[in-house]
């Protein structure tokens, strides 16, 4: 059994009330681990905020690598951050572990304190737009953040819709706009998301899904919108949809500002209670993890290396390796570019064998070398630090020269001879992952790592067992009678050993 993790990267709130106090509340209160990255100090109260003091982004950037590499949250959310090189620093970092360890990205746009106190410098914005937006599952702001990304007034419903068309542009895959500003006791939250359809022609987004609530007239407020980004983040890690899961934190979030509502904290904006504990807020999903399979491609009589991908991504696996050996570049590249397309069609990462130069031509995820390809510190000098590099290992010991060269993750094998790894020697088996997985605690080594070579869906369970990340597959997905079938089957079977 393990912990269901969140990371949350936001500034500290000395009067505790919102920023990383608020996170790391709301997600215990709602049974996540909470992991953090402090990207700032503020110094503030009940009244506002009176300094701030930037972490150095590397400091930044380091935490969320610590995390990532050894507890690896199942989501993120990120609040404050204050300039613009840390909002750098922060992208840089998570592109690089994206499906390795995080699968929802939650963006809070902390632009403005609920006192009125701008919390961003005027030049982190347009890297805010084109580092974090791009990446982002859900963009969470409240009616002048709205106005800040989509450069317009909002003030009525259909405001609401063209401001969200206009960040949707932008490159997030969701917006939820809090309503909370507009004027009336009913407020209204709306959900928009890359599927919507055109409003009658204009240029205009369709909620997916609405939030209507009622105001609760209270001075308590502070960390409202911290405690609902986190309260979505923690609901998307213990596997509840993207609508669902906001519909859960909206509640949450309703009942901590009802059973705060008449506390005295303070001369001005007073925080949530986000220990109430109703019984109406038991915890509504079953723990649920998501865990690491990678389709290498191939062909057969029945499918080309393109179906074959397909297959596999209407089957659920959302990470894909392109591997046409014995192939020109002309071969490759329209291919290669056709994968790309369905990749960002089903929200997939996409890498490819061997070939940097085409990874760096296509603008691709990243690249994973084999034994004898190029190394990953020129690779990586090649594709720069915000794509993903994996690399091939037999031995404890190709582990430890890839972890050290900066490989992002590892694929380990071959657990049985198999003609796409037959040059690999020794064949592992279960004892030879025992032995590396062992060899990696006992260095203090913690780089993700999936098994590949020969497995098949009777092999998983005891595979994972070995301490494994996940795993990896092609002939026994694209060989079975439904391809799509099996990979569904696979990704049934990895979900519930990762939970037991």
């Amino acid at each position: 059994m393990k912990y269901i993790c969140a990371l949350t990267i936001a500034g500290s709130d000395s009067c505790g009330g919102a920023g990383i106090q608020a996170d790391i509340k709301t997600m215990s209160a709602l049974g996540v681990y909470a992991a953090s990255a402090i990207t700032s100090v503020t110094v503030q109260n009940t009244l506002g905020v009176s300094a701030i003091q930037v972490i150095s982004p590397d400091i930044v950037g380091g935490q969320i690598k610590a995390v990532m590499e050894d507890i690896r949250p199942q989501a993120v959310k990120i609040g404050m951050v204050n300039d613009r090189d840390t909002i750098l620093a922060i992208a840089s970092a998570l592109t690089k572990f994206r499906d390795m360890a995080w699968q929802a990205l939650v963006v809070d746009p902390v632009m403005v304190s609920t006192s009125g106190c701008r919390l961003m410098q005027e030049d982190a914005l347009s890297a805010f737009c084109d580092k974090l937006l791009p990446i982002a599952t859900l963009l969470t702001p409240n009616i002048p953040e709205a106005e800040v990304l989509s450069g317009m007034r909002i003030l009525t419903i259909e405001d609401m819709h063209l401001a969200a068309h206009r960040i949707l542009d932008q490159g997030c895959r969701a917006v939820l706009i809090k309503g909370g500003h507009m004027e009336g006791n009913q407020k209204v939250d709306m959900l928009y998301t890359k599927e919507e359809s055109i409003v009658d022609g204009q240029d205009a987004a369709n909620p997916v899904s609405s939030y209507a609530h009622g105001t609760i007239v209270t001075r308590n407020t502070h960390g409202t919108g911290c405690t609902l980004s986190s309260a979505i983040t923690s609901f998307i890690a213990r596997g509840m949809s993207l609508a669902d899961a906001i519909g859960a934190a909206k509640e949450y979030l309703s009942g901590a500002i009802e059973a705060g509502k008449d506390v005295e904290t303070g001369g001005g904006h007073g925080p949530v209670n986000h220990f109430y504990n109703p019984e109406r807020m038991k915890i509504l999903v079953n723990s649920s993890t998501k865990t690491m399979i990678q389709y290498i491609s191939n062909q057969n009589d029945r499918y080309s290396h393109l179906q074959g991908i397909q297959l596999a991504l209407e089957g659920g696996c959302r990470w894909i390796q392109l591997r046409m050996k014995d192939c020109s570049d002309d071969e490759i590249i329209p291919v290669a570019k056709k994968v790309k397309e369905l990749c960002r069609q089903y929200d997939s990462t996409f890498v490819i064998d061997d070939n940097v130069q085409i990874a760096k031509l296509l603008d691709l995820d990243g690249v994973h070398l084999g034994k004898n390809d190029m190394p990953v510190k020129s690779a990586r000098s090649i594709l720069g630090n915000d794509k993903i590099i994996g690399g091939t290992a037999n031995t404890f010991e190709d582990v430890r020269r890839l972890y050290e060269d900066g490989a992002d993750y590892i694929g380990c094998g071959p657990f049985r001879f198999t003609t796409t790894k037959k040059n690999l020697s020794p064949i592992l088996g279960l004892e030879g992952y025992r032995n590396i997985t062992a060899s990696m605690k006992a260095a203090g080594i913690n780089i993700p790592m999936v098994a590949i070579g020969g497995i098949t869906a009777n092999d998983i369970k005891d595979v994972m067992q070995t301490g494994v990340t996940g795993i990896a597959l092609s002939g026994t997905v694209l060989n079975a009678d439904n391809p799509t079938e099996e990979m569904k089957q696979i990704i049934n079977i990895l979900e519930y050993e990762k939970q037991h």
